[in-house]
């Protein structure tokens, strides 16, 4: 298995999160060439108040956010060197995506889109950031968020930036 998946908070058991996660994040990795089950991550679906205690605890912000991304120590270019083809005997450790229920249905609600398929977004956007990506210089965020569409296009959903 790619994903490990930890329910925290019930409210998450009204969707197939489990398909949603794993969707996302394979469907990310073959866009970038890469096998997944050569990659592993962990998920945790919690509540608003959860990702706000990890949020004061490992950012020193004192809000809630929709969705947490905990990178291992990988280097983006390692994970670029590991090819789609290629089998390794035991997967690598990306690292941890905490997700946010209340959060995530507000701002589904808010921008009138499907609640998994945001869900399904703020997973890719996390995977990608595992990976190495970010959003910080806008030269990198048009890169990011151009893989985002493209792997949201390749599972039927809408690009949510229009």
């Amino acid at each position: 298995m790619s994903v490990d998946l930890i329910m925290e908070d019930a409210r998450w058991k009204t969707l197939d999160l489990m398909q949603i996660v794993n969707n996302a994040f394979n469907a990310t990795l073959w866009q970038l060439n890469l096998k997944s089950e050569n990659f592993i991550c962990c998920v945790l679906a919690c509540s608003n108040n959860k990702i706000k205690d990890l949020n004061i605890q490992f950012r020193g912000k004192n809000t809630y956010t929709n969705v947490l991304s905990f990178p291992s120590k990988v280097k983006l270019h390692e994970v670029k060197n590991r090819s789609k083809s290629e089998s390794y005997v035991e997967p690598y450790e990306l690292g941890d995506i905490a997700i946010a229920y209340e959060v995530c249905e507000n701002e589904a609600a808010s921008s009138q889109i499907e609640f998994e398929d945001h869900v399904c977004h703020l997973i890719i956007h996390s995977v990608l950031h595992l990976l190495g990506y970010d959003h910080e210089e806008e030269k990198n965020a048009s890169e990011m968020e151009k893989i985002e569409v493209q792997v949201l296009a390749n599972l039927g959903i809408d690009d949510p930036y229009m």
